[in-house]
This record gives C-alpha cells, structure tokens and sequence, in this order.
C-alpha cells in the first residue's frame, strides 16, 4: 500500500500540469479579431495596425495578420500553377500548396511561400477563404529568426489560420 503513494502523486501532478496546459492555452488565444472582411481568434496582445491591407502585429512574436477582400467568384483563381506563378512574380519565393494543411471544414486554399519582409527573410502563409457571400485572402507571416527561435511558431500560426472566418458584409446604407 505505501507504494501507491508516490504513483498517485505523480497522477496529481501530472492531471495539475494538465489542467495548468489548459488554462495557459485559454489565455493564449483570448480575443476575437476583426482584420478587414475577416474574423481570427488570437492572443490578447495582437494590436491592429494602420496599414493597407488591414493588420494585426503581435510584437513578442513578430506575427502579423493581413487580410484583403477577394470577389467570390475569384476564388477559382487561386487554385493551380497559376496562382503559384503570381505570387513568384510579386517575389515570392518556394510557394507551394498544402492539402488538409489546416484543421478547419469547408474549402480553403492554403500556400506557403518564403519573402523579404521589412525585417529580413519571412515565412508566409495564404489561406484564401469563402463565406456570407464574401471572399477573403488571409496573410500571415513572421521573420524567420523569430520562426526558428521560437518567438513565433507555425502552430500557432496555423491555429490562427484555421480560426479565419469571413465576416458578413456591411448592411448597404439608403
């Protein structure tokens, strides 16, 4: 019987650091942001940024989101080498498609791709979306360093990504 002991402390303290886990990925993604035509869910401290397209920029991970508006009857066209070849020609570099690379339902075309950024080298991730009668583009990137010192990660990136909703349009005014 005194052996248990020390089993059902190490059970209490693995169920502790479980619950703990949870509740520090509560708090990581804590808001709901409005970036252009769309919705993500992300951690609190995402700021938006003046710029166009619209955007927001976590600075402990040098994350930023960006989103423009698409005319849904374009969303076609970002399927195929077609696509590909036009984000080569705005500098692009290593674009490539990934099949079911997001947990999230209905159709989706996600792209990754290398760039420069205002920082150095950048790892880019396009998530083109549809929904509500709208369409969207959704940028996210980060500095590379920051990728490989753990400051940004593609997890959260993706998970980020997979939050992405199109909003419904604004009501027309009279």
């Amino acid at each position: 019987m005194p052996e248990t002991f020390p089993f059902q402390r190490l059970v209490a303290a693995l169920l502790a650091a479980f619950v703990l886990s949870l509740v520090m990925v509560s708090e990581a993604v804590a808001k709901t942001a409005t970036v252009g035509p769309v919705s993500v869910e992300v951690a609190d401290d995402f700021k938006d940024v003046s710029s166009q397209p619209p955007a927001i920029h976590q600075d402990a991970s040098g994350i930023t989101i960006e989103a423009s508006p698409l005319p849904p009857e374009a969303l076609h066209e970002f399927k195929g080498p077609a696509f590909l070849d036009y984000l080569k020609s705005l500098g692009f570099t290593d674009p490539a498609y990934v099949d079911g690379g997001l947990k999230r339902t209905g159709e989706y075309t996600f792209v990754t791709a290398e760039a420069k950024g205002a920082q150095g080298p950048e790892s880019r991730f396009l998530l083109v979306i549809g929904g509500e009668g709208r369409a969207a583009i959704v940028t996210a990137y980060a500095p590379k360093s920051a990728l490989a010192d753990g400051h940004a990660s593609r997890a959260t990136i993706e998970a980020i990504l997979a939050s992405a909703t199109v909003t419904p349009a604004p009501a027309a005014k009279p």
